[in-house]
């Protein structure tokens, strides 16, 4: 198992090589995208890597949501987010419901696998992931989880806020 603090290190260069990289495409942010790739899927307006499109994946050795890769924020609409989301996870399948103010509602009509079966640090992660996801959208900054609550979840109001506090807490 990786030390934490080289697992931050590894993230670290892998961000910093990626803004480099980036930088001069941003200039470009308007003109056609010509896509060569074969390993690419298109959702929306996003073209992703289909071997991994998770905008974030949980790092377990160091407890936080991770950002893999970056996303134009204006490209999808809120039922699109939870689409998106839902096509990487198959074991859990969220349903939205609804927006209202920058809260969306979202619904995991079978919680059994999240409460039951994932143990606690794998439904953590996977509400972690679902509320760092929905959230890049630029009109949602609070996720309501409605579900059966059950021994590793509970249903609520989740935000980047909560996870960021509760880690302060953790390693204080």
């Amino acid at each position: 198992m990786k030390k934490p603090h080289n697992t931050l290190i590894f993230i670290f260069l892998i961000l910093f090589t990626f803004t480099i990289a980036c930088k001069d495409s941003k200039k470009e942010s308007e003109e056609e995208i010509n896509v060569t790739e074969e390993n690419v899927i298109v959702f929306g307006e996003a073209i992703l890597d289909e071997n991994d499109p998770s905008v974030w994946i949980y790092d377990y050795d160091a407890d936080i949501p991770v950002k893999n890769r970056e996303v134009i924020k204006d490209t999808l609409s809120l039922q699109e987010w939870v689409d998106f989301f839902n096509a990487q996870n198959e074991k859990v399948h969220l349903e939205f419901l609804k927006h209202n103010g920058d809260t969306l509602f979202v619904k995991i009509p079978e919680s059994t696998v999240l409460t039951q079966q994932m143990g606690t640090a794998g439904a953590d992660g996977y509400l972690s992931i679902a509320t760092y996801t929905l959230t890049e959208s630029q009109l949602v900054n609070f996720v309501h989880f409605d579900f059966e609550e059950g021994d590793h979840a509970m249903p609520g109001v989740y935000s980047r806020q909560y996870y960021i506090d509760r880690n302060k807490e953790r390693f204080k």
